[in-house]
């Protein structure tokens, strides 16, 4: 009998072992897309409460803790360790958009953490030395670490803060220093609520027909991002560092412009994203625009007019500034007679000394061209030859799921999956008003926009019904807004399916058209705002 129940002791034990360890790992992937972030990450946990991946795996750890403590070990471990498959099924987390990166940041965590299990077990073997063995110890302190497992993320972060601080401290401190001893080196700063990665892209692209040039890699745009890209990346030859720069909060662009001071400011768009964490648009307004007014008195704004709230905005730092746009004919760099293709686009560009030249590209949609008017902006400043300014902006590539256009034998797919703002959504949408095949769109919505984040949804929907054939929402509770506006709008509901996995939504769309359609996948939300 002793044997037997050994054996399943220690069979029971690994389960929950196991079952701590995924638990564990993916509360760490949780905080890590949370930016380490703690404040966001209770507020995932918030939203997520009655989530029941999270939920049975806490209340199956309570209930087995009081069983076994309370009532019997010896009778009650056939019933943990059915709890523990029971639990095992609702801990199958899907993580295919991303995976835990085991960061040295993560790796300091990971010990703090271990401290922290360290001191629970000795604490646990104090107690209940005189009344269970060694085995049965370690199972119920297995049984306290699954309850306590996002706790004790929480408060592994917590003690390892101080050390983080240290560390960024150490690497801004290098980065700047890097910076400020190449003379020669000019930074240049973008910013926006959106179209910032394609604009830097773009920028660094036409950039690089005539000069050395570094640029933040994907979307690096946080001060680690930033000053990781500055320390591993940057050479001396370098003449240009094209960084990007993101917020979430007040300050944070003059965080980055106090880290590279960059001589060239660049605003591609602003809007109500990341409206949640900024509060009011005001807010939003004066972050972006602390870009510009931390440059030098040399340095030079290069400004997109179309957008309201820059055209609005009166700069106070008496530096140069340079307009662009499409809707707005007063302006230093005008695009005009633009038609666009599944090509892609071509345009007329006017420049200050009223001289046009054409200009073809293989990017798709209005807010593209609006970026490259931004590039097109620098490159003649910075008195880059026309002719090599036509070849570059004809040369560009697509960035990687931001309206990249994939052909396949018998259908499309317009992959837009990076993009989560408003006037991205709308544009996409436009571009897919041109193809003339059965037009699908699969999405989740858009997400960071505060208390409008409904109303801003529903206008989302009303255009997908005025533009698609049919429509795949991922995500129940998320694309509701959009769901009610077509129900509104009495678009056919045997045309709208809704799922929680894009896998699920895309193979639904492939066995219902089998061929001749477009499909464009706009946003594709990262996992801690998944419904599964």
């Amino acid at each position: 009998m002793n044997i037997w129940f050994n054996l399943l002791l220690i069979g029971t034990s690994i389960l929950y072992l196991y079952i701590l360890v995924k638990r564990y790992l993916y509360s760490c992937f949780i905080l890590q897309l949370e930016h380490y972030q703690l404040g966001k990450y209770l507020d995932w946990f918030y939203k997520n409460k009655t989530n029941k991946k999270l939920l049975i795996p806490l209340v199956v750890s309570l209930l087995a803790l009081i069983l076994i403590l309370f009532i019997s070990f010896k009778y009650l471990l056939y019933f943990e360790l059915v709890l523990g498959i029971i639990t095992m099924w609702f801990i199958n987390y899907k993580q295919e958009k991303k995976k835990l990166k085991i960061t040295n940041r993560m790796k300091r965590m990971f010990s703090f953490t271990l401290f922290l299990a360290v001191v629970i077990f000795v604490i646990n073997y104090l107690v209940l030395r005189n009344r269970f063995n060694i085995g049965e110890i370690i199972f119920i302190y297995l049984l306290i670490n699954n309850f306590l497992v996002y706790d004790l993320v929480l408060i592994g972060s917590l003690l390892a803060l101080p050390l983080e601080k240290y560390f960024q401290y150490k690497f801004i401190m290098k980065a700047r220093s890097k910076i400020l001893e190449n003379n020669e080196l000019k930074v240049i700063g973008i910013t926006g609520s959106y179209g910032k990665t394609s604009t830097k892209f773009i920028i660094g692209d036409l950039l690089k027909k005539a000069y050395n040039v570094c640029i933040t890699p994907n979307s690096y745009n946080t001060p680690m991002g930033v000053t990781l890209t500055v320390n591993e990346y940057l050479r001396n030859i370098d003449d240009y560092f094209v960084c990007e720069m993101g917020a979430c909060r007040v300050g944070e662009i003059k965080e980055l412009c106090d880290i590279v001071f960059p001589k060239i400011g660049v605003i591609s768009s602003i809007g109500p994203q990341h409206l949640e964490t900024f509060r009011t648009i005001k807010n939003i307004i004066n972050t972006k625009f602390e870009l510009v007014e931390s440059l030098p008195s040399d340095g030079l704004a290069i400004l997109n007019y179309d957008n309201y709230y820059i055209r609005n905005y009166i700069v106070r730092n008496k530096i140069k500034i340079l307009t662009y746009g499409i809707e707005q004919s007063n302006v230093d760099y005008y695009a005009l007679n633009i038609h666009y293709g599944t090509y892609g686009s071509t345009f007329e560009v006017q420049f200050p000394n009223k001289e046009r030249y054409l200009f073809k590209t293989k990017l798709l949609g209005k807010h593209n061209i609006c970026n490259i008017l931004a590039g097109i902006a620098l490159a003649d400043y910075l008195e880059i030859n026309i002719k090599k300014i036509i070849v570059a902006v004809e040369q560009l590539e697509p960035v990687a799921h931001r309206l990249e256009l994939k052909s396949f034998s018998n259908y499309h797919v317009i992959d837009d999956s990076f993009n989560a703002n408003i006037e991205g959504c709308a544009n996409a949408l436009d571009i897919l008003s041109h193809f003339d095949q059965k037009k699908i769109i699969i999405t989740p919505g858009m997400i960071e926009l505060g208390r409008e984040q409904y109303d801003h949804n529903y206008r989302f929907g009303e255009k997908i019904a005025q533009i698609c054939d049919y429509v795949v929402l991922v995500g129940r509770k998320q694309t509701k807004p959009i769901r009610d506006a077509l129900i509104d709008i009495q678009f056919p509901e045997e045309n709208i399916f809704v799922t929680n996995q894009y896998e699920e939504g895309f193979k639904h769309i492939i066995d219902h058209f089998k061929t001749n359609f477009t499909v464009l996948i706009e946003n594709d939300l990262p996992d801690n705002y998944s419904e599964n």
